[in-house]
């Protein structure tokens, strides 16, 4: 990777670098994680905005999520490493990986007047649902189904790595059907165009809703068009 080029700036055990994205939550930035001993490992760590780390409510949701979506271990799901608080500052940390998302590798195939090809586009949204599953089968210690729904499966939230690898990224809105910080008939979340009927209407939802989306993914991916627009 480049190395860093601005002077990091310290939130607990993790130095900050260059940001390399930002959304409605947080700035996403290149960090290392440094240790006593001398342990340092890259990472990526998505820093809340000031005004939503003061929102104490939000915090705890997001250090529940962030619990939930540790116990997904898959090769084709970004793990989820670490929540911290420290004075006001709110980092979610998660592993590092180098790669593009699916929407920048769409919009470089349409740059170049083409559509991603169908064995590409297949075998990167094959990976993205053997994440998903991962994730919809995930049990707590005791073996008892966390119930996850990851909420937001678009091209940006799926990434292809330098290795090959698909990967979900990006579970800060997955909801689990245990988590008791939120009710069962929590606020729609997402990108409205690849939402299920059920969860743009705030209705309970399930696995199937992350079916829907990515089936509207893979349409977008052979396509190289929204399936719906905004205002459908």
């Amino acid at each position: 990777m480049v190395p860093p080029s601005i002077k990091p700036s310290a939130v607990g055990r993790y130095l900050l670098h260059d940001e390399i994205a930002a959304g409605g939550m947080g700035v996403v930035h290149v960090a290392r994680q440094v240790g006593e001993t001398g342990f340092s490992r890259l990472v990526a760590a998505k820093r809340l905005h000031a005004d939503l780390a003061l929102d104490q409510e939000l915090v705890r949701m997001l250090s529940e999520e962030a619990r939930v979506a540790a116990r997904v271990r898959h090769p084709n799901v970004a793990s989820t490493l670490d929540v911290v608080e420290d004075a006001s500052e709110v980092l979610l940390v998660m592993e590092y990986l180098e790669g593009e998302t699916l929407f920048r590798l769409i919009r470089a195939s349409l740059e170049r007047g083409q559509r991603l090809p169908l064995p590409i586009a297949s075998a990167v949204l094959t990976g993205a649902l053997l994440g998903l599953h991962a994730a919809h089968e995930a049990t707590d210690e005791r073996g008892r189904p966390l119930g996850i729904v990851h909420r937001d499966i678009s091209p940006q939230n799926i990434l292809v790595g330098a290795d090959g690898l698909t990967r979900v990224l990006d579970f800060g809105v997955a909801k689990a059907a245990s988590r008791t910080t939120v009710t069962a008939r929590g606020a729609a979340r997402g990108k409205l165009t690849y939402m299920a009927p059920e969860q743009a209407r705030s209705l309970v939802v399930d696995r199937r809703a992350d079916l829907f989306a990515a089936g509207i993914v893979l349409w977008e991916a052979l396509a190289g068009a929204r399936l719906f627009a905004a205002d459908d």
